[in-house]
Formats: C-alpha cells, sequence, structure tokens
C-alpha cells in the first residue's frame, strides 16, 4: 500500500523519476479525461441535433395543424363562394344587358298604361358608365290620378330589374278633369356592361 509520504515525494513537475506505479495512474487518468471530454463533445452535438429536430418538429406539427384546420374550413368556404356566386348572377340579371334593355323599356311603358295612365314623354337619355354597369335615366311624364300614379310607382318598385324614380313631381293639369294630374319623374336603371368593359380594356 503507497503511504502518504511516498506521495508527497513524488515530483509532479518531472514526469522522468516519476514511479512505474504513478505514471500509470497518470495516464488512465488522462484517458479517463479524454474519454470524457469525447464524450461531452459527441452528446453536446446529439444534444444540439435533438434541440434542431425538435424544433422541426414543432414547425411541422403547426404546418399540419394550420393546413388541417384550412382543409376542415374548406366546405364552408366552398358553400360561401357558392352563395358568393349565386348572388352575383342575381346582381347580374338584375343589370340587363343590351339585349335586355329594349325588354325592359317596354315592361316599364307596360307598367305605365296598365295603370291607365297616359304617357306624354318617354325619352332614355344618355348612359352613365360606372365600371361594369352603366345608369340609363329615362324622362317619363304621365297623366292620371293619384291612385294610379301611386300604383304605377309601386309596380316599378317591384320589378325584377332595377328601376328606381327620382324627382318625382306632380301639378294639375289644369283642366276641368277632377283629380287628373301630370307626373313628372326621371327614372333610373342600370345597364351590366362587364363584357363590353373588358373588351374596351383590351383593344385600349
Amino acid at each position: 500500500m503507497i503511504s502518504l509520504d511516498e506521495l508527497q515525494e513524488i515530483d509532479i513537475q518531472d514526469p522522468m523519476v516519476w514511479p512505474p506505479w504513478f505514471t500509470w495512474l497518470m495516464g488512465a487518468v488522462a484517458a479517463v479525461a479524454l474519454v470524457g471530454a469525447g464524450w461531452y463533445f459527441v452528446l453536446q452535438d446529439q444534444q444540439n441535433v435533438l434541440v434542431a429536430k425538435q424544433r422541426e418538429e414543432t414547425t411541422l406539427t403547426q404546418t399540419y395543424r394550420s393546413k388541417a384546420a384550412m382543409v376542415a374550413s374548406l366546405p364552408a368556404y366552398e358553400k360561401q363562394m357558392g352563395q358568393v356566386k349565386k348572388m352575383l348572377a342575381e346582381m347580374e340579371y338584375a343589370l340587363p344587358d343590351s339585349q335586355a334593355m329594349a325588354s325592359l323599356l317596354t315592361e316599364i311603358t307596360n307598367a305605365v298604361l296598365s295603370q291607365g295612365l297616359t304617357i306624354t314623354l318617354f325619352q332614355p337619355r344618355d348612359e352613365v358608365p360606372y365600371g361594369v354597369y352603366a345608369m340609363v335615366p329615362i324622362d317619363i311624364e304621365v297623366m292620371g290620378g293619384f291612385h294610379q300614379v301611386a300604383e304605377f310607382v309601386s309596380t316599378i318598385s317591384a320589378m325584377d330589374r332595377i328601376v328606381t324614380v327620382r324627382n318625382l313631381s306632380m301639378r294639375h293639369t289644369g283642366d276641368d278633369t277632377a283629380g287628373q294630374l301630370t307626373t313628372s319623374a326621371s327614372l333610373v336603371t342600370y345597364r351590366y356592361v362587364g363584357a363590353e368593359a373588358t373588351k374596351q380594356d383590351k383593344s385600349g
């Protein structure tokens, strides 16, 4: 057994005078330290790789959840798109194109005559363009009773096409016919010009 005195006599600074057993001991300590340092760096690299993989897993999980949520909401989105397309189709129908405008003017004329009114003026004016649609003003003047005019306005408002009544004014006709009024107004309808506007944009 090695005594404390023997250990104290060893000169740590001079390996040449170390006894064999101490040389072996120091070599073993150095080997253990070297192996330990190697394992530390190896494990540290593995730890870094593990952390990177965990971050990647978190990112992939978040991406998966986000895409899963999008897929889950796809039916609702498609339903909403269908509703929007339906609304657009209804709006386009309410805005006649150039071919349907003539029939709309005829329909307005028939609405006047169906109430027993007499047309003294029916004059479409120049269109006013607004992007994919154009506003079409119509100056109108009719003769008849108040209730006939009210029924005419109600009929116009109930049309499938958009027709509004503006600048409505009434005055007595000036003759002896009781209850007869001369009513003037500006009817405003709208014409769909989407396809025409697209062609003009391309040609311009």
